[in-house]
């Protein structure tokens, strides 16, 4: 409760409270005059599926109705044959539940919601009939219209009446990135890289990106433009290489700094003026600008002969890396502002890199069998309980154990959350309690029953918008439409609703208990775990396949870090290191795409450095921990790089160029700072005839 009275909700706040009341009462409306059995699941439906903007509205109420159908469906093929078993009917609503669980946490989009939904709707039907099995097919078809009422209520009064649509949010929260990633950038431009203010810069720049993927899949719901999808997904597949590559050009800046204070010197006034290009993008995207800067970052790169010297090859990949920025930049920004002004111009890329590839989704496997295993247990052992006491309401028990570990089952630690469910439903058997007893007795037509419901349902539905509260409040206000059970005659007996209502806060009790002892990991494990996926990858790059086959590995690899680095800002963990090994398996995908067009010597020291790669991070597996890469790795980097500067640099320019500033990038990326030198005997020797005489 705290901050719950801190400021008032604004208008538009209110106008969705007032709207979403007024759908839910022409909803209990039309199911009461329709005599449906239970009414006011089409009022709870109401609140379910309403959101303030057009398109979550409108997916969730399609999804909702898809989702109870298949259900519904469900339950008519499992119940009658079952029936007479109750420990096979409560394994086979077990693993129903646990098997579209699984498949819905497959997926990241809204569209999930079909797949869960129809998991938990077949106990709420099953497990309601089992006195009365022949009576599946009636319930199951009244629960169907009841929500299907609330869902067409719930979208045609939201369309109609004061409706927000969902692009405007996309583009404001794309553009809080925008401010969050300027001021990101500047810091590492103006080498202030290690203040605190990095770290929170850098998880608020990832929250955003990870909330736009369930909005962009609910654009399309509300009529957006296919340029404006095409944009925002454009953007963030650029936004997510930010962070590789400002983090790489950090440490060639550093490097170059520390090794090379004279070719430093000369970079300076490109960063002062990458510093005021910056800070000019916010307003304007030219393309003139852009080229401008190109060409002075062009003007200071040494040529291909150039790079046989250390402190030439340091200018070079910082450089390199600088361009990489402010190419990367420059597509954001037309981006950006092709969303903001709704521009439906073909956008074209200047940031054309072999690595960018459509990204592939990292799912955590494990740890998601582990957690719908459990569920599938607690529904079992829930179940059995219920039998064994022989509680004739104990049905409810079950289906909100099983509603509230499929409710959190993608959480780290959902303990928490299904405590607050628990204490919610239980504040909801309250507030129906009074309405039951004290008010509904008063009440003599469906007039008086609206009157009666406004201001609270009001005020608590327009608190459902604000994130904070959205849990506590729409399981308040679903939760107590349901318990006081609307009917078209007024029939309630106290020790009848305690009964059944009870029984819901008692199974969500169950669940809490039960994911305290099968879950009490929580944040650190599944950090730990991706931190070992990550070195996994690594060892998996070092081996033989395709080049396509590695892609697809690396572009993994970046969406895993979308979810890495906030589960190591919650345990106080440096998210430096997890964009360290990103930033290694990068730079061995530059290896393994150009190594083929090096000279023999070339390709035999890059093999073996890429070799003793997978064979340090093997090692860090095997033990467990990170460990500091051995001075063997490090030499066997340095004579990998003597042996390209013998490759003729008109003959393999680009390639050599490339190999050279990825072998820089893997060795920054695995040990920064770190001079390596060769043994005496591993000295590069002199051509033959020369005796080392002044010249």
């Amino acid at each position: 409760m705290n901050g719950f009275f801190s400021s008032v909700p604004p208008a538009r706040d209110w106008f969705y409270g007032v709207r979403t009341f007024a759908a839910s009462m022409i909803a209990l409306y039309i199911a009461l005059l329709m005599q449906l059995p239970r009414p006011y699941w089409a009022m709870a439906t109401v609140y379910i599926v309403s959101s303030p903007f057009l398109g979550p509205t409108s997916s969730k109420a399609l999804y909702r109705a898809l989702g109870t159908l298949l259900g519904a469906a469900g339950a008519v093929l499992l119940v009658p044959p079952l029936v007479q078993s109750p420990l096979l009917l409560s394994i086979a609503i077990a693993l129903w539940t646990g098997t579209l669980l699984f498949l819905s946490l497959n997926l990241r989009t809204a569209n999930n919601y079909v797949l869960m939904l129809a998991g938990y709707t077949l106990p709420m039907i099953a497990l309601a009939v089992v006195d009365n099995p022949l009576a599946v097919f009636d319930v199951a078809s009244s629960r169907a219209q009841e929500i299907c009422l609330g869902i067409v209520c719930a979208a045609v009064v939201g369309a109609i009446f004061w409706p927000r649509r969902l692009a405007p949010v996309v583009v404001g929260a794309t553009g809080n990135w925008f401010n969050d990633a300027i001021r990101y950038s500047d810091s590492y431009l103006a080498r202030l890289s290690g203040t605190s203010d990095v770290g929170g810069m850098r998880g608020a720049m990832v929250t955003t990106f990870n909330s736009l993927e369930l909005m962009i899949g609910q654009l399309g719901h509300e009529g957006a433009g296919p340029h404006t999808l095409k944009n925002v997904r454009e953007l963030r597949g650029r936004m997510i290489h930010l962070l590789p590559v400002l983090d790489a050009l950090d440490d060639a800046l550093t490097a170059l700094h520390g090794r090379a204070p004279q070719q430093f010197e000369q970079l300076q006034p490109v960063l002062d003026a990458a510093r005021q290009w910056l800070a000019g993008t916010a307003d304007s995207a030219s393309i003139g600008r852009w080229a401008a800067l190109h060409a002075d970052i062009d003007r200071l790169q040494p040529g291909a002969e150039a790079l046989d010297q250390r402190a030439e090859l340091l200018l070079s990949n910082a450089l390199y890396r600088l361009t990489e920025w402010v190419d990367l930049w420059q597509d954001c920004c037309t981006l950006q502002h092709a969303l903001r002004s709704d521009d439906a111009t073909p956008w074209r890329a200047v940031y054309r890199h072999w690595r960018l590839a459509r990204l592939k989704p990292f799912f955590d496997r494990g740890l998601m069998l582990y957690s719908v295993a459990s569920t599938v247990l607690a529904i079992i052992v829930a179940c059995g309980l219920w039998i064994g006491l022989g509680w004739n309401d104990g049905a409810s028990a079950v289906i909100l154990a099983a509603v509230s570990c499929s409710f959190f089952a993608a959480m780290d630690d959902p303990a928490p959350q299904i405590y607050r469910f628990f204490f919610w439903t239980l504040m909801s058997v309250i507030f129906s309690s009074l309405y039951l007893f004290l008010v509904l007795p008063n009440l003599h037509d469906f007039p008086m029953l609206v009157l009666a419901f406004a201001v609270p349902f009001i005020c608590i539905g327009t608190l459902t918008v604000q994130p904070r509260f959205y849990l506590g409040t729409l399981l308040t206000i679903v939760n107590t439409s349901t318990f006081i059970s609307i009917q078209g005659a007024y029939d309630a007996d106290f020790f009848t609703f305690l009964n059944s209502n009870l029984a819901g806060p008692v199974g969500l009790l169950f669940a809490f208990v039960w994911t305290l002892v099968m879950r009490p990991f929580g944040v650190e494990l599944a950090a730990k775990r991706m931190t070992r996926f990550t070195w996994r990858d690594i060892v998996e790059m070092t081996e033989p396949a395709t080049l396509a086959e590695h892609r697809k590995v690396g572009v993994q690899m970046l969406d895993r870090l979308m979810q890495h680095l906030p589960r190591l800002s919650q345990t106080g963990q440096d998210s430096g290191v997890a964009l360290r090994d990103l930033r290694v398996g990068l730079n061995l995908l530059d290896l393994l795409a150009y190594m083929p067009r090096a000279g023999q010597q070339g390709r035999q020291r890059l093999a073996t450095v890429i070799e003793e790669v997978g064979a340090h991070y093997a090692a860090c597996l095997r033990v467990g921990e990170r460990l500091h890469a051995s001075t063997a790795l490090l030499r066997s980097m340095e004579r990998a790089r003597l042996a390209l500067n013998l490759d003729n640099p008109h003959e393999r320019g680009a390639a050599r160029t490339h190999l050279l500033h990825a072998l820089a990038g893997l060795r920054l990326a695995l040990l920064p700072g770190v001079e390596v030198m060769l043994e005496p005997a591993e000295q590069p020797q002199l051509p033959p005839g020369l005796d080392g005489a002044p010249l």
